[in-house]
């Protein structure tokens, strides 16, 4: 317990024993750290003493304020570079983390939004693979994509892919594409019914939208994902390249 004659003040020694505590799995990820009232009998202190110390823990990132909702221990931080072309599994990789993958859906249409097809650069009779997959880093839900293919460029993609399968990779190994440059657009949105079971998260809570187009090294767009990642434990960083630039036209790449 506390040593109230101790040189260290009473906050530190809270914030200790919280500390210590999540480490031993006493508060695992994700978990709901009990009130400051239930702290404060807890530790014999008073609330303001307890606030001090899991605010700092905040400023640590080991735990998690969610208006209304509690405090919350913080998962592990993914942050992604969207400068970068590495798809889900290398990115992972390059972690150290285990990818594991679900397929819950994939089919053939011609029925996709104008948008895709625009950007896929489709007439309205080419047909699109749509590959709709759950992603796991360490056992975790991460992100739920969907991924649009153009069937006269890659005929029989879907039969080839399963599972654990890298549709960068299969692009790469067995249709011999070069992957060249890329645009992506982030936004961030409301988790719905669907994406919060999906993701185990609660409902309403953040999630990024990202929206990317892949292009190959003749600029041709071969594949659009659109990729939903959960808000809390993700973040993603800009770096700057003086070869491109941004105007109300569009991105252009030098």
């Amino acid at each position: 317990m506390l040593d109230p004659e101790s040189s260290v003040p009473l906050y530190q020694q809270v914030k200790e024993g919280l500390l210590k505590e999540i480490q031993a799995g006493l508060y695992p990820k994700g978990a709901r750290m009990p009130s400051e009232f239930e702290l404060g009998e807890k530790y014999n202190v008073s609330r303001i003493t307890i606030r001090r110390a899991v605010a700092e823990l905040c400023e640590e990132q080991l735990l998690i304020k969610k208006q209304g909702k509690g405090t919350f221990v913080a998962g592990d931080i993914i942050s992604s570079d969207l400068t970068k072309t590495l798809g889900f599994h290398d990115f992972m990789a390059s972690q150290g983390k285990s990818v594991e993958t679900t397929i819950l859906e994939k089919s053939e249409t011609e029925t996709v939004k104008a948008s895709i097809r625009k950007d896929l650069g489709l007439s309205n009779d080419d047909s699109v693979l749509v590959i709709k997959r759950l992603m796991k880093a360490d056992g975790v839900p991460m992100m739920v994509d969907y991924c649009y293919l153009p069937l006269k460029l890659f005929p029989s993609f879907g039969e080839k892919f399963e599972t654990e399968s890298s549709v960068f990779h299969l692009l790469r190994d067995e249709y011999g594409v070069r992957i060249g440059k890329f645009q992506k657009i982030i936004k961030v949105r409301k988790a719905t019914p669907e994406l919060a079971k999906l993701l185990s998260y609660p409902e309403g809570d953040p999630v990024f939208d990202l929206y990317k187009i892949t292009y190959d090294s003749n600029d041709i767009p071969v594949v659009i994902s659109i990729s939903y990642a959960k808000g809390e434990g993700t973040s993603y960083t800009i770096n700057g390249d003086n070869n491109d630039s941004l105007s109300h036209d569009g991105v252009k790449w030098d």
